[in-house]
């Protein structure tokens, strides 16, 4: 197909990071970290992408693979895209306003809910993700080492939803 034409010229040199087969979670991992090697985590995200669609263009086309298999690699993409965006916004917002905390003084934690196609781990290369986010306690973060820069819960996990789609969207 011309898009996979397009894929193979543009994504050449990173083609190799992905193994030959379907896609797993570990496989996009590994091929994640050599790409943050060389871009942002956005950048990197994205280019990641293209080599999954590249691969499942062969395998869907090519060898004629079973949807599953298809469906398994987009929907272990999206959890595992998800998963470096939300960990790219902790890093972010810890270093300006410190970790979120319950009432407690312990750590407020962010769900993210994955509803549709992906609650069924069913994605397929169309796909668009309906997500629920859900944290666990109000609070206010730690801030600074002065203690300035605190905010509510509400506000950090506010700014890490938006970091969040800013990566993934």
């Amino acid at each position: 197909s011309r898009f996979a034409q397009r894929l193979r010229r543009r994504y050449d040199a990173q083609l190799a990071l992905l193994p030959d087969g379907p896609p797993t979670r570990e496989t996009m991992s590994q091929a994640l970290v050599a790409l943050r090697a060389q871009h942002d985590v956005g950048s990197a995200l994205r280019i990641l992408r293209q080599l999954v669609m590249e691969r499942l263009v062969v395998l869907d086309c090519e060898q004629h693979a079973p949807l599953e298999v298809v469906t398994r690699a987009v929907t272990e993409l999206a959890e595992l895209a998800l998963d470096e965006a939300y960990q790219q916004a902790r890093l972010q917002l810890d270093a300006i306003h410190g970790a979120p905390l319950d009432p407690d003084g312990q750590a407020a934690v962010l769900w993210i809910i994955g509803m549709g196609k992906l609650g069924a781990r069913e994605l397929n290369v169309s796909s668009d993700i309906d997500l629920i986010y859900v944290y666990n306690a109000d609070g206010e973060t730690r801030g600074l080492d002065d203690g300035r820069a605190r905010i509510s819960n509400f506000d950090y996990f506010s700014k890490a939803v938006k970091i969040i789609y800013q990566l993934v969207g």
